[in-house]
């Protein structure tokens, strides 16, 4: 029993050891800190100042980083604690970017980094980084494979009646979910093969809204629509009462039991009479 209780506290002292020796965010930045600079005696102030802690926070750091063997006496870094630097600088940046692409809040990151850090082995993390890279990798490969396979499909037919849909991006309690933007359009949109291009046509209509002012009954019409492409917003081609927006930009995605639905999202302004409209932003859904 004495022997169990002895192992035990052998292997608690390992596990101790082994998060001491994991570093957090802040203390991988004093040495990201420590290798931009030329001069490495008396960099501990400096780098102390720039991270508003105590110099003798960083000092102590420093000093644990020549124990095992990272940092040198005069504080350069030894070959070992180059590759160390390099693996954990590699690994915070993968993590930290994985934590966003599944949607934790830019406050609560730091944190959970220096948790999962300190209480995983590197070895597990980068096993779980790359596994989720390889299986993104994928999905993305299938999604442009797909988008192919549609194009292909669409391109069958020179005009390809579809249903679309233009949805509020911020909707607030007690509205409806669709834009007020769909009055401006035709119920049924066109994908259309032109010249060698595909494009979404939607044919404008009069809109009519009441003034705010007079009460009065106004007509216009939709007087911009931008579609935002690669996270820019490009204005698209109105002629003829119809707007064209390139398939390219729309986000191609089949969902089991709904079939194939194109997104993009879009910024439109309308005319009411003499008055302009306020920019209103809108996610455009549209089914094949």
């Amino acid at each position: 029993m004495y022997g169990d209780e002895e192992r035990n506290r052998k292997m608690e002292k390992g596990e101790h050891l082994k998060r001491q020796n994991r570093p957090t965010m802040l203390q991988l930045q004093y040495l990201q800190g420590l290798s931009k600079v030329e001069k490495k005696r008396g960099a501990q102030g400096s780098i102390a100042e720039y991270y508003g802690v105590n110099r003798s926070t960083v000092n102590r750091y420093f000093k644990n980083c020549i124990e095992r063997g990272i940092l040198t006496e005069s504080l350069e870094f030894t070959p070992v604690g180059e590759e160390w630097l390099e693996r954990y600088t590699k690994l915070y940046e993968n993590l930290e970017k994985y934590l966003e692409e599944i949607g934790a809040k830019p406050e609560e990151i730091e944190e959970s980094l220096d948790v999962m850090v300190e209480n995983i082995d590197i070895h597990m993390l980068e096993l779980m980084i790359n596994a989720y890279t390889e299986k993104k990798s994928v999905y993305k490969k299938k999604e442009n494979e797909l988008d192919q396979e549609i194009q292909h499909n669409l391109q069958k037919c020179e005009r390809h009646p579809v249903v679309f849909r233009l949805y509020r991006m911020n909707k607030k309690q007690g509205q409806g979910r669709d834009s007020m933007a769909m009055r401006g359009f035709e119920e049924i949109a066109e994908i259309v093969q032109e010249n060698g291009e595909s494009y979404l046509e939607l044919k404008l209509k009069e809109m009519a809204a009441h003034s705010r002012v007079s009460g009065e009954m106004m007509a216009g019409k939709l007087k911009t629509l931008k579609y935002e492409h690669n996270e820019v917003l490009e204005e698209a081609r109105i002629e003829n009462n119809i707007v064209k927006i390139p398939m390219e930009a729309c986000r191609i995605h089949r969902w089991t039991g709904i079939g194939t639905m194109g997104i993009v999202p879009v910024t439109v302004t309308c005319s009411v009479g003499p008055m302009h409209m306020p920019e209103s932003t809108a996610l455009l859904y549209f089914w094949v």
